[in-house]
């Protein structure tokens, strides 16, 4: 499609004479669109999925998983397995606002064997760090290592230094140990006994370990060798002595790493360390319970991630407007004022074209609409500029649910000076609009705040909501939602912050079609319980 659709009108508030309104749909190509939101064609959204990949080590083949936007995160799987085994706990880290790397590491699931002279853990370090090079891991990232690819962690952290800003270890080796390999191997195999936990853990992995069983078994067999006599309380002393940041875990029912190996490496490290229920594979079967414990460090991260990122992120919209007739001026004073997640939704591109809107400044009352096809999609980005109150976020998702529209993804940034809000969403069944459709739309978003505006449709929840809320000050609240997605979901959650008094500061929302992820910064406290009952099915 080589159209914008667009609208611009200023409603008389409390009004309720009807008035001609601009047609929504305007092609590109028709008229003389003057105002610096025409130089922005088709929207070309970023992906977030995790995608099979694969680069070269020292000239090998190496195969690893990758995906979503964020600080980086390198996860080192466990002996036998590769990154297909852990693609459920991969997703809980995209879905926190992560970058995630999963490399399957030398003579597991396709990865090239390491040269002999090489098959150390010394050996494994050096090749992840190699890995990151070649990726384009350019900043210190969290590792995260799982038993054997903790071991490969601590050596990776001890012998490079620049490629770790914080450490976990679960159930990692590294402790010492003097069980016989076939002991050792054993006891893994207990790991997939029929309980309800063990039947979880062999299904994740399944495919990973039958695959190298077959492909390469002398490969497991000498990585099991390291593995079991791996002793690195001297590389962990050293990190120590660097007061290198490491969260260390174990569970009640590891049979592989005995409980006083765990304990060696927490005395080494200079840790207490945490025990959790649980077998040694126990994130395997219980994502969700990693994405908890985990949940304080990644928010920590992405954070840092943002604060660091916001400033490069705000000179690249900076940058794009510069070829728009946007006053220099003004974008810098806006993109001083952006909200970090705002900054952080998009590319900058994209972004700049929703912040284009802006300009000329708005009226009174003035409520501005753009919608952009999305190359590659019969999806549409809406972009909805007009001055802030409480509630607009609410009556702008209101009108699209009321017209039955699907939102699969959004963002939104409001200023205080100059009063400002911006909303930008994706509408995945825009295809189904006819001219018609995009006309009433656009009357219906021009009436938003007025004594016109259409009644928006009951929300009846389909599924069972959970809520989640971060932050111990009152003046600003981090709120997750995750709940089934359905129509007017996004409406009803921001028609109860206004309706409890709350302003929504950003946003960031996203859906695959069937749950919904929604992140809120809010000024105010947010009763997580209140919001949870209202969001789920009675």
């Amino acid at each position: 499609m080589s159209y914008e659709r667009q609208t611009s009108a200023t409603p008389t508030r409390r009004s309720t004479r009807p008035t001609r309104a601009r047609p929504l749909t305007e092609r590109s190509h028709g008229g003389n669109p003057s105002s610096a939101r025409a130089a922005y064609g088709p929207v070309v959204m970023a992906g977030f999925q995790l995608s099979s990949l694969r680069t070269d080590v020292d000239g090998r083949v190496a195969r690893y998983r990758a995906g979503g936007e964020g600080p980086p995160v390198l996860f080192l799987h466990g002996w036998a397995l590769g990154s297909r085994a852990y693609q459920r706990v991969a997703r809980r880290l995209t879905r926190r606002g992560c970058r995630v790397y999963a490399p399957a590491m030398p003579g597991f699931a396709g990865t090239a064997n390491l040269p002999r002279e090489s098959m150390s853990m010394s050996g494994y370090g050096d090749w992840v760090d190699k890995f990151m090079e070649s990726v384009e891991i350019e900043e210190p990232a969290l590792v995260i290592g799982h038993s054997f690819g903790g071991g490969v962690a601590i050596k990776l952290a001890q012998s490079h230094a620049d490629r770790v800003g914080y450490l976990v270890l679960l159930n990692s080796v590294g402790g010492v140990t003097d069980r016989p390999i076939w002991e050792w191997a054993l006891r893994f195999g207990r790991e997939l006994f029929p309980t309800r936990q063990g039947i979880e853990i062999a299904r994740a992995m399944r495919d990973d370990l039958v695959t190298n069983l077959i492909r390469n078994p002398m490969g497991l067999v000498r990585a099991a060798e390291l593995a079991r006599s791996a002793d690195l309380r001297e590389e962990l002393s050293e990190l120590r002595e660097r007061a290198l940041p490491v969260l260390a875990l174990t569970t009640k029912s590891d049979g592989v790493i005995p409980q006083e190996a765990f304990e060696a490496l927490c005395s080494a490290i200079g840790t207490e360390g945490r025990v959790l229920s649980g077998r040694h594979s126990w994130l395997l079967a219980e994502p969700d319970s990693f994405d908890d414990v985990l949940a304080n460090v990644i928010e920590v991260r992405v954070t840092q991630h943002q604060a660091r990122s916001a400033t490069t992120r705000a000179a690249q919209i900076s940058e794009s407007l510069a070829a728009t007739n946007f006053p220099v001026r003004r974008s810098r004073a806006l993109l001083r004022g952006a909200p970090p997640l705002w900054l952080m939704s998009a590319p900058p591109s994209l972004l700049a074209g929703d912040l284009a809107l802006c300009h000329p400044k708005l009226g009174p009352g003035e409520v501005r609409a753009v919608a952009r096809p999305i190359d590659g999609s019969s999806a549409v980005r809406l972009t909805v500029a007009a001055p802030d109150r409480r509630g607009l976020l609410g009556d702008t998702t209101g009108v699209l649910a009321l017209h039955g529209l699907c939102i699969t993804d959004a963002s939104a940034a409001t200023w205080s000076q100059p009063r400002l809000a911006l909303h930008a969403l994706t509408i995945e069944n825009a295809g189904d609009v006819d001219p018609t459709g995009w006309e009433r739309l656009g009357d219906d978003l021009r009436t938003i705040g007025t004594a016109g505006a259409p009644t928006r449709p009951e929300f009846v929840p389909i599924g069972q909501a959970i809520v989640t809320v971060d932050g111990s000050q009152p003046e600003q609240t981090l709120v997750r939602v995750l709940a089934r997605d359905q129509i007017g979901l996004l409406s009803a959650i921001c028609q109860w912050f206004a309706d409890h008094e709350l302003s929504v500061e950003s946003l960031h929302a996203s859906s695959d079609g069937e749950t919904a992820r929604d992140v809120f910064i809010v000024n105010g406290s947010v009763d997580a319980r209140d919001l949870s009952r209202h969001l789920s099915r009675r």
